[in-house]
């Protein structure tokens, strides 16, 4: 399994049909490359959206110039071999340290697995012991 340390911006988004592909476009004007997003609606026509940009402070430029308050977690993406179980073995060492997630995304291809969780901040160093043993 490996775990690579991403930071992970938190933005809130209207939860309307478009808000998605306008925040991603804007932000590509802007120049930020993203290594990975997930986006879902919070209720009441809201809706979040964690990305992590490959320089986060490109993205950090647009989020100030396009006046969006942006929260920062910690973030790790996890890989490894597709088996039954394997997203839960990984947040199992999380909870077991009673380290909460803010948001994770997963997927499968070619038999491997990627995630992306993201923690607070303040957990960073122990997120990061825990899900590297």
């Amino acid at each position: 399994m490996g775990v690579k340390q991403v930071t992970v911006h938190c933005v809130d988004i209207e939860d309307k049909p478009g808000s998605l592909h306008s925040f991603l476009a804007q932000s590509s004007l802007s120049g930020v490359d993203y290594l990975c997003f997930a986006a879902f609606s919070c209720g009441n026509n809201r809706g979040r959206v964690a990305v992590s940009a490959k320089d986060p402070r490109i993205f950090e430029a647009f989020a100030k110039e396009a006046n969006l308050k942006a929260t920062t977690a910690a973030g790790f993406i996890v890989e490894g071999e597709d088996l039954p179980g394997a997203a839960a073995k990984v947040i199992a060492k999380l909870a077991k340290n009673d380290i909460s997630g803010i948001v994770g995304t997963a997927m499968v291809c070619d038999g491997r697995y990627k995630m992306l969780i993201a923690v607070d901040a303040k957990n960073a160093e122990r997120a990061q012991k825990v899900l590297s043993d």
